[in-house]
């Protein structure tokens, strides 16, 4: 069994899904808490030819400080989502793919969710629907522990029968620190993703990496974008190799 889990990001990038597309089982971590100006409430498109800049959802202040994931309330007093949809339209509306995706974006960018985290999740089973990535996907409330950090990751692993787990590269460092991985009965390998080129109405030039994977899905489609996903990380980083990397670092 490999299992991949991560905290549910707004509009998420290619190597995101790469983790969905590598496991048998994909954890979203829901109940995590919300960091102010992450990727949990915004991620990068373009904005103007050859510019990129953030799509933010807004969130309730007064209750999201320290709050989990899918306790953080989307604050719908303002009307981002119209101002969000109009951009959208106004960057990628000439993109080959839009007219084709536009009515499943827009029906998600219109249906309002209890959460944060049940936004974000919304959007990631869109985007895999979209894609063909049909996988299990569970979630970290639905295993409350009062572990943190390292130790929840691995008691969550367990809790969904790991046998490998594959995992973004940043998780390292925190990883290392806590010294609780390695162990013997679950593999860990580390994501290496390289983002490939690809044509992008938005720059006539120059090609921007790390958008959203709404980028890729509106200009080349979600064929093309499923063969970026899966060939992004060629060789999967051991804890060994993660070691010895550090060393010399």
């Amino acid at each position: 069994m490999v299992v991949a889990m991560m905290q549910p990001a707004f509009l998420p990038w290619q190597g995101f899904f790469e983790l969905i597309y590598r496991s048998d089982r994909f954890i979203v971590l829901d109940d995590f808490q919300f960091s102010v100006q992450s990727y949990h409430q915004r991620n990068r498109l373009f904005v103007n030819r050859g510019q990129v800049d953030w799509y933010s959802v807004p969130v309730r202040k007064s209750n999201s400080f320290k709050a989990a994931l899918n306790q953080t309330e989307i604050n719908e007093s303002t009307p981002w989502r119209t101002k969000l949809w109009k951009r959208l339209e106004q960057n990628y509306s000439k993109a080959p793919f839009f007219a084709e995706l536009a009515p499943d974006l827009n029906q998600w960018f219109f249906a309002q969710a209890a959460s944060l985290a049940s936004q974000n999740t919304d959007f990631i089973l869109l985007a895999c629907r979209l894609l063909g990535i049909k996988r299990e996907f569970c979630y970290s409330s639905q295993c409350p522990l009062q572990t943190e950090r390292s130790q929840r990751v691995l008691d969550l692993l367990r809790w969904s029968g790991a046998k490998t787990y594959v995992c973004a590269r940043g998780s390292f460092p925190y990883m290392l620190e806590d010294a609780v991985f390695p162990v013997q009965d679950i593999e860990v390998r580390f994501q290496n993703y390289v983002p490939k080129t690809y044509a992008q109405i938005g720059s006539p030039q120059e090609f921007i990496p790390y958008l959203s994977i709404i980028d890729a899905l509106v200009n080349i489609g979600p064929e093309k974008t499923l063969e970026l996903i899966a060939s992004g990380t060629e060789h999967w980083l051991s804890w060994d190799e993660m070691v010895q990397h550090a060393a010399t670092t």
